[in-house]
Order: structure tokens, then sequence, then C-alpha cells
């Protein structure tokens, strides 16, 4: 009998509130790029599409032509992963939640100016549940209204969606080759 209340005491503690409070919540269910995968996963890959449009004009693809960014979300390095089990861990004994302490993984940035495409400029993205951010440089992505800002004021820049991963690594692929003939 004592083994059977041992084996309830761990199982209750193993479901601690903290345990529960990550990024399943219903709270971060509408967050942009939260969901099942999305940015969250470690092994996950994401493309962003940021345009400065003041109307938040949903796109099914990257554009052809035009004027915007498309930030690579990469997967975590291999040390970022690592510390991920370390994050999970802590977070069920800290009030300090995953949520609010993020991580961050690399990103490869592609400017688009009147359909010309950038080098690749290799940045590090910030990602966090609370505040719902992603910060990359000086701009960040609000999660939650999907806005594109800038600077110490939230500048608003326009507005980001999230992009099919497959079509647009191959789209990805033939405007930056075009860039190195």
């Amino acid at each position: 009998m004592l083994s059977i209340r041992a084996w309830l005491v761990i199982a209750a503690l193993s479901v601690s509130p903290a345990a529960l409070a990550q990024v399943n919540m219903e709270a971060y269910r509408d967050y942009f790029l939260v969901g099942q995968f999305g940015e969250v996963c470690t092994m996950c890959e994401v493309i962003v599409l940021c345009d400065a449009d003041i109307y938040d004009t949903p796109r099914d693809a990257l554009p052809a032509g035009g004027d915007f960014t498309v930030y690579h979300l990469q997967t975590r390095t291999f040390w970022s992963q690592v510390s991920t089990i370390w994050e999970w861990f802590v977070t069920n004994f800290e009030q300090d939640s995953l949520a609010q302490s993020g991580h961050a993984r690399p990103v490869q940035v592609y400017s688009v100016v009147s359909g010309h495409w950038s080098e690749t400029a290799l940045q590090k993205a910030h990602l966090a549940l609370d505040p719902a951010t992603i910060t990359i440089g000086d701009r960040r992505i609000d999660r939650v209204e999907r806005r594109w800002l800038s600077g110490e004021q939230n500048q608003l820049e326009g507005f980001c969606q999230r992009m099919p991963l497959w079509e647009s690594l191959e789209i990805i692929e033939a405007k930056s080759g075009m860039n190195s003939q």
C-alpha cells in the first residue's frame, strides 16, 4: 500500500501547475505562430512574410514582386536544444515560466525591394509567449495582432504572416540563387 501512495505523490508532483502552464495553454492558442508545432518546436522551421502595408492583407504565397521582408526562422542550435530540456525541468520548480523567458534561434533575413532579393543576412530571433513577440534586431512581431513594429516607440511598419514552408523554401532558393549569378 505504501508503494501505491508513493506513486500517487510522484504522479501529483509531475502534473504540477507550473508544468501545465506552458505553451499549450488556452491563453496562447490564438497567438501568431503558436500551435501544435509553430515556433516553440525546437526542430521546426518557419517562414514569415512581413510587408509594409497599412492593411493586413492575407497572402497564400510569397509575392513575385514588391517590397517586403522574409524571415526564415531556423531550428534551434544543438546547445539551444539541449538547454530546452533544462528549461522545461526548471520551469516546474520556478515561478518564472518558459513562456516569459522564451528562447533564441537563428533566422535568415531576406529584404526584397522592387522584387530584387538581398543577400541573406543571418541574425538571431528571440521568441517569447509572454509578451507574445518575435524580436529580430530592432524589429518586433506582435504575434497576437500580427503587427510588424520597430524602435522603442513600437512604430507600426506593417503586418506579418506565416507562409507555407515547402513552397516558400523553393521560392527562396530560386530567388537567392539569382543573386549569386
